[in-house]
């Protein structure tokens, strides 16, 4: 299993696989009160909603979800190692639960994920390794301008949009005619999600009744069973650890012996998929229901299993018998391709939690583990602090950082010309406002120096603001340094040459010299095109300086080529780009939102599935209690069908049900801001499964065999009793995979009007990306759990939702989803074709500052940290240097900046910053391979679909890559294949 920092626990030599019963383990104080809630006070069940507004701002860091680790992942990440330090599994008991400040830290961080499958740091966690929770990647917009106000996510612009054609008429029939028995279920679609949520269509989906639990599951219909739940499944758990590790003493010459160990891969998956199936639930309920009753619950279940998994960590009979089973050739060549796969995923998450040191070495592995986990919070709480718009939220370790002699002083004849209105916002914001000064503080007050950078026509006003918004203590630069320099001592201890040389063993890239290569040759496609964008600015820059001498201000945005182009400093981007928009060509750009209501993008979707893979949805009823929050409207249940393939016995004559999308869509209050996707089960074929045999070998923590009625539930004590189907077109059993999108777009009918929801663009691409997570986890239905879907690879797992956001600015894919809301009429295709060429203007100049960023990670995570001398500033200077563009002597520093501690990334990501600019990169590549001529196109998504999606984590990446692109020098994903990468480009 995995912790946030990759913790071990040290087991001792004695007992490694006694574990404790369910009646050893103690129920801490605040899980009692959930059990017993008339002695839980009104301020500890509010805790947690009271602590968002900060959790809010530390899940931007998020992603895998991605962003996006399991859920699991996140319960290794999220728990305290030293707690169970020194702990055998016997002596194992969870403790009582940590304080609400310091839970709060744990859901950060535990947030720290994006779509990748992977934990922010997979140095541990073989059982718990892939994100329930993929929030929107959201890459850095600088940590030398965190606080600019352009678009969070740059997208790469399709060549088919580049050379826009009117697009041909759509396949599809017109909205308003449902001709065929998928139309109207598209229809009920748009409804369903266009309707007010106190309308009668909003709640037709709705049945009455008793309640039939959350997510059905029978024993969860109360708050209390939550801990209850978990406490089953442990023992449950136990069973099968029991059984893992007796069967490294089994006699390996009798059928009987062999048969066991061939069990053992299978039932580790099994181990996984049981801890997982509560841990991923309890991640999303926490964080998303609004009975502070249940999310405390969800909290207390969620901690309470991860410190049983933490001991699992190092359990040495489980790592043993594995690595046995994988070095004895007779038993390792048995195992099917997908099975290899999820072995060697166990193996390596097992060594690189330092099982295999020896004791010495191992303890000092965990007491580095624990720094680098409080090292990583305090980064991110200071972060957290800086950018708190109130008092409350910013962290009591960001405010002891602060030095309150750290304040901007800005002479108010800089500010002349200003908005009046700006300036008036600005000088109320002054701590002091006397004798032609102005006082900010330089970490509370973020707001002003970005409202400045953007409109402060006086450079120098601009430079200070600069300054300010890449403020930095001391205190936070050398906290950032022994972060950085503690994970250089863990690759040490493990034999690894670097931290990088240690991460990225088991992703595509292999090696940090591989990445290096691919950012070197990304750096060299992308400079030219990022120079001329820059070029762009430089002008406007030009054209405003003749103006303000020629006293013709109103000039600033003509766009008028100089022959000489004045220099370009950090602190000119911001002015300059909001220029740059608002010149008569971008500015006059149409809304688009009108002919995107909520309803029609989603029945877009829909008909796009169906077209490219056979998939569609269908709405479907919502049981009582079933959901988390049943407000009017709130979550929406979406079935996804497969024509050919899915669950046999199910009402649609020739289609099958392939799993299940809860789409909880709307902004309320206390819900968590932004987009993520959150898997709450995964996709496992279990028809295999030999659940009469954990009984029959495993034994409980005192040696007594066990009934399945001794673990309460039904059957074979599984306590989610997870209904499962014969699938059409392939053997078996399956449980079906379920999972949840969760967005916070305006409620339909807000501000008192009855009208649909209508989005943005930058939303409709957000809910493609999320929407690619979830396809993915729909169509990677493998038959194990550990592999499924979105359980891959981190500089992988972004790849389908990237491609995603291709689609999306394709006019064929439009003319499919976007209607006017009241009129039903097409988007006019000159709105279209005016807004994707805004939306790719200055697209380069922010790819190429992506690129300064991973490799500043990079560079952060290499032998550089280990040196006595290593100072994070000189080398964030240094590289800037290297790539500054024509024009300015830097790209995005200033002396007197530490812009460095901005960089949230580097603890949630450390050393994996370059995948999201990877995937682009395979994305684009893919697209103009397959799609790029016609994006509707059947046989292409088959392509895709078998050849890719299929796998989920179950298959070499690069293997995938080969197949799809019929490009077999790339198969070895070498040093030479991401060079290759690399020259491609973002296109």
């Amino acid at each position: 299993m995995r912790s946030a920092s990759g913790a071990v626990h040290r087991v001792p030599d004695a007992e490694p696989h006694r574990l404790p019963s369910v009646r050893d383990l103690p129920i801490p104080a605040t899980c009692r009160q959930i059990l017993n809630p008339s002695s839980a006070s009104a301020s500890q069940v509010r805790v947690m909603t009271a602590k968002r507004s900060t959790e809010k701002f530390l899940r931007s860091f998020a992603g895998w979800t991605d962003i996006r680790l399991s859920s699991c992942a996140a319960s290794c990440l999220t728990s305290t190692p030293s707690q169970a330090d020194g702990l055998s599994p016997r002596q194992y008991k969870p403790s009582a639960m940590a304080s609400s400040s310091s839970r709060l830290a744990r859901r950060a961080t535990a947030s720290i994920t994006r779509s990748s499958g992977q934990s922010i740091s997979r140095t541990a966690l073989p059982l718990a390794r892939s994100s329930s929770r993929r929030s929107t990647f959201t890459p850095e917009s600088g940590p030398s301008t965190p606080l600019l106000s352009r678009r969070s996510r740059r997208f790469s612009v399709s060549a088919t949009a580049r050379r826009l054609q009117p697009a041909a008429a759509s396949r599809t029939a017109d909205f308003g005619v449902a001709k065929s028995d998928h139309e109207k279920d598209n229809e009920e679609l748009r409804a369903l999600f266009d309707a007010p949520p106190s309308s009668s269509s909003a709640n037709s989906l709705r049945s009455s009744g008793p309640s039939t639990g959350l997510f059905e599951i029978p024993t969860l219909t109360s708050p209390q069973n939550f801990l209850i739940l978990a406490q089953q499944t442990l023992a449950r758990a136990q069973l099968l650890v029991d059984r893992i590790d007796r069967a490294g003493h089994v006699d390996a010459t009798t059928a009987e012996g062999v048969k066991e160990l061939k069990e053992v891969v299978r039932n580790l998956d099994r181990l996984s998929d049981l801890l997982c199936g509560v841990i991923d639930m309890a991640e999303l309920v926490r964080n998303a229901h609004p009975d502070p009753e249940w999310a405390e619950a969800a909290n207390a279940a969620y901690e309470y299993l991860c410190g049983y998994m933490n001991v699992l960590n190092t359990h040495v009979g489980l790592y043993s018998v594995l690595k046995n089973i994988l070095s004895t050739p007779d038993i390792a060549s048995t195992l099917s391709s997908e099975a290899t796969a999820v072995a060697q995923v166990f193996l390596r998450d097992f060594e690189k939690s330092g099982i295999h040191l020896p004791p010495a070495e191992r303890e000092q592995f965990v007491k580095l583990s624990d720094e680098i986990l409080v090292l990583g919070r305090g980064f991110l709480q200071d972060i957290a602090g800086n950018d708190a718009s109130d008092d409350f939220s910013r962290s009591a370790t960001a405010k002891a950082d602060v030095d309150p002699n750290d304040t901007v002083e800005l002479p108010t004849d800089w500010l002349q010309d200003v908005n009046p209105t700006v300036l008036k916002a600005v000088r109320a914001s002054a701590i002091t406002d006397r004798d032609g000064l102005l006082t900010f503080s330089a970490a509370d007050q973020p707001w002003v120096f970005q409202t400045l950078l953007k409109y402060a026509p006086d450079e120098r006003a601009r430079k200070a603001a600069f300054r300010a918004a890449n403020y930095g203590s001391q205190a936070q630069v050398q906290r950032l340094e022994r972060l950085l320099k503690a994970r250089a001592e863990l690759a040490t201890l493990t034999g690894a040459g670097s931290y990088a040389e240690m991460a990225l063993g088991d992703k595509m890239a292999k090696q940090p010299q591989n990445v290096e290569q691919f950012l070197r040759a990304l750096t060299n496609h992308h400079r030219p095109r990022a120079a001329k964008d820059l070029d762009k600015l430089r002008t406007l820059k030009h054209t405003a300086s003749v103006a303000a001498k020629s006293g013709n201000k109103a000039a600033g945005g003509i766009f008028n080529p100089a022959p000489t182009l004045p220099g370009f400093a950090p602190w000119d981007r911001d002015i300059y780009t909001e220029q740059h928009f608002r010149t008569p060509s971008l500015r006059s750009v149409q809304p688009l939102s009108p002919y995107l209501s909520l309803g029609s993008v989603f029945a877009g979707l829909s008909r796009l599935f169906s077209s490219l893979y056979g998939i569609r949805f269908r709405a479907s009823m919502v049981a009582p209690g079933e959901v988390w929050s049943e407000g009017p409207g709130d979550v929406m249940k979406v079935e996804v069908l497969d024509e050919r393939e899915g669950a046999r016995g199910s009402d649609c004559s020739a289609e099958g049900l392939i799993g299940t999308i809860y789409a909880d869509l709307w902004s309320r209050e206390g819900k968590p801001g932004g987009a993520a996707h959150y898997t709450v089960r995964c996709s496992r074929r279990v028809d295999k499964d030999d659940e009469a045999g954990d009984f029959a070998h495993g034994r409980a923590e005192d040696g007594r065999v066990l009934r399945p009625e001794d673990l309460g539930g039904q059957g074979y004590g599984n306590p989610l009793q997870a209904p499962t189907f014969e699938q059409r077109e392939r053997a078996g059993r399956y449980q079906l995979p379920v999972v949840v999108l969760m967005c916070d777009f305006a409620r339909p009918g807000g501000g008192g009007g009855q009208g649909p929801c209508l989005l943005g663009w930058h939303e409709v691409e957000t809910l493609f990306h999320e929407m690619g997570h979830a396809i993915h986890s729909m169509i990677g239905r493998t038959s194990y759990h550990n592999v499924s879907g979105t359980r891959c690879a981190t500089d992988f797992v972004e790849l389908p939702s990237i491609l995603m956001e291709h689609f999306v600015q394709s006019p064929q894919v439009v003319s499919i989803l976007a209607r006017h809301h009241k009129t039903g009429a097409s988007l006019p295709f000159e709105h279209l074709q005016a807004h994707l060429q805004a939306s790719k203007s200055l697209e380069s100049l922010d790819t190429y500052h992506q690129i300064l960023l991973a490799r500043l990670d990079q560079m952060y995570h290499s032998t550089l940290a280990a040196d006595k001398g290593f100072d994070s500033t000189q080398a964030y200077a240094a590289l800037d240097r290297e790539m500054a563009l024509p024009g300015g002597e830097f790209l995005s520093y200033t002396q007197g900046a530490n812009p460095q501690v901005r960089f949230g990334h580097l603890f949630g990501y450390g050393s994996t910053y370059y995948s999201y600019l990877l995937d682009r990169v395979i994305a684009s590549k893919i697209w103009n391979h397959l799609f790029a001529k016609d994006p509707l196109d059947r046989a292409a998504g088959e392509t895709f679909k078998s050849q890719c999606l299929k796998f989920g984590g179950g298959k070499d990446p690069w293997h995938i890559l080969a197949d799809v692109l019929k490009q077999d020098n790339i198969r070895d994903g070498d040093s030479h294949a991401m060079q290759q990468v690399g020259r491609w480009g973002i296109e």
